[in-house]
């Protein structure tokens, strides 16, 4: 009885082998025509060996067509030259480390190049993707001597939405992404091409700047106007952080300058300088006390112990809703929150990671929060989430217009309000940093310090705040 197995012929010694043809779909990462294997000399043998032989092979079509699916799907995805180079890198990576050699490259890079006409002149294949392009090069030459293309804009763009903002991390917030996605695409269109981050003029930076200065506002208040001076500082800010993460990423900080630092902005805006309308101000007393009677009286308690923590410390209102239990420390001689980027919330800056005093009625807020709070993590589970203190942020708002139409009035006048009374109640700019997480002095202020010593600090100068915000 003979054998039935695919794959399977018995030569004429009368041994048995494995014998099949590489299919015609992998046949540009699998470079032999065939895969051949004697399996033995009996069909015992061979009915032994087949089963490891044959998945063998299975695994090696899988892997090849798992390569050009993931190829596909990255030149597909509006690769960069430098994409391109480095993918081309790591299929050479792949080959080597699969035991093939100097012959093997040669022939993977005839086959790719045979997918395209040909330049009788050059022999360079005609209209080849980016990808292939660096892939024959690269199995030709090697890395030594086909050298990656400069990086572009686009590449710090990519690599910034990475490696710093963790775009792929489902926890980042995407409308940080979507932000720097379009100032960057922004500065492309500006410059008319993405240049390489080393060919960037000051003039390049000036004409991006321009052109942000002449949009037009289309959606949101102010339809119609042109786009205010303080937001296209802002936009240039993110450029500027794009080039410069890039800049040292990619080795060039010490040749290279980010012609985006310290570019002038108002005083080049024509008159568009930051409209009133776009200023938040510090709550009036008098709307202060109503909005406070009205969101204590009508609001959820979550809301309420919210407003009360944001109007007691000055804190952005992410950091508050964004509060875990472990965060609160009421215990000790300095009761305090600690304000640590986390899951739910990043933080604005880096100086934004703190602590901050609870004196007053921030403390009692703090300990009726941790008292109503029923298990879990998050010291207020309603808002304890990514984009929860937007929700909390447009509940409280809605309390807020009830008592003021002024625009200039929002939950962020809270901090404004802290802030004034931190000046009147003439405490340093140090501790006035420390406690809204501002960006602190010279090098002796960042080091100001220990912990204890901060918070003893910090706590006197809320007391004297606390104390003026009574008297009025």
């Amino acid at each position: 009885m003979g054998l039935v197995l695919k794959h399977i012929e018995q030569t004429k010694s009368g041994s048995f082998q494995y014998r099949r043809r590489v299919p015609k779909a992998v046949g540009t990462v699998i470079i032999k025509r065939e895969f051949k294997r004697k399996l033995g000399d009996s069909r015992r043998e061979a009915l032994a060996a087949y089963p490891r032989y044959h998945a063998e092979v299975e695994r090696e079509i899988e892997t090849a067509r798992a390569r050009i699916a993931r190829g596909n799907a990255v030149q597909g995805s509006g690769m960069t030259e430098l994409e391109a180079y480095q993918e081309a890198l790591r299929l050479r990576g792949e080959m080597l480390a699969e035991g093939y050699g100097e012959w093997d490259f040669l022939s993977a890079a005839d086959i790719i190049v045979n997918r395209y006409p040909v330049d009788p002149e050059t022999d360079d294949p005609i209209g080849a993707t980016a990808l292939d392009t660096h892939t024959i090069n690269m199995l030709r030459l090697g890395p030594e001597r086909h050298l990656p293309p400069p990086p572009t804009l686009d590449d710090a763009r990519k690599l910034y939405l990475k490696e710093h903002l963790r775009a792929d991390n489902p926890d980042t917030d995407s409308r940080v992404v979507g932000l720097a996605n379009r100032v960057i695409d922004a500065a492309i269109a500006a410059m008319g091409r993405n240049p390489e981050l080393s060919a960037i003029t000051r003039e390049d930076a000036r004409r991006t700047r321009d052109h942000m200065l002449d949009r037009v506002k289309a959606t949101g208040r102010g339809v119609g106007e042109k786009v205010s001076a303080s937001t296209v500082s802002r936009e240039l800010s993110i450029i500027s952080a794009v080039v410069n993460f890039a800049l040292v990423e990619f080795g060039l900080d010490a040749t290279v300058q980010n012609p985006f630092r310290r570019l002038p902005v108002a005083r080049v805006a024509k008159g568009q300088g930051q409209k009133a309308s776009d200023k938040r101000t510090p709550l009036p007393p008098e709307v202060l006390a109503e909005a406070r009677q009205r969101v204590l009286g009508k609001a959820a308690p979550e809301l309420a112990l919210i407003w009360r923590l944001i109007e007691g410390t000055g804190c952005r209102i992410a950091e508050v809703t964004g509060l875990l239990i472990e965060d609160v420390r009421l215990t000790g001689e300095f009761p305090h929150i600690r304000i640590e980027p986390n899951a739910v919330r990043s933080l604005k800056t880096e100086t934004s990671r703190r602590v901050v005093p609870l004196v007053g009625d921030a403390l009692r807020a703090a300990t009726e929060a941790l008292e109503l709070v029923q298990g879990g993590d998050s010291l207020f589970p309603s808002y304890g989430r990514p984009r929860g203190s937007d929700a909390a942020s447009a509940s409280l708002m809605k309390h807020l217009r009830r008592v003021t139409l002024d625009t200039k009035h929002v939950i962020h006048s809270l901090r404004h309000n802290m802030k004034d009374w931190l000046v009147l109640a003439e405490v340093a700019s140090l501790e006035q940093n420390l406690i809204l997480g501002h960006t602190l002095g010279g090098v002796g202020d960042r080091v100001y310090g220990g912990e204890v010593a901060k918070l003893r600090a910090t706590t006197r100068a809320m007391q004297r705040a606390h104390e003026v915000k009574e008297a009025r």
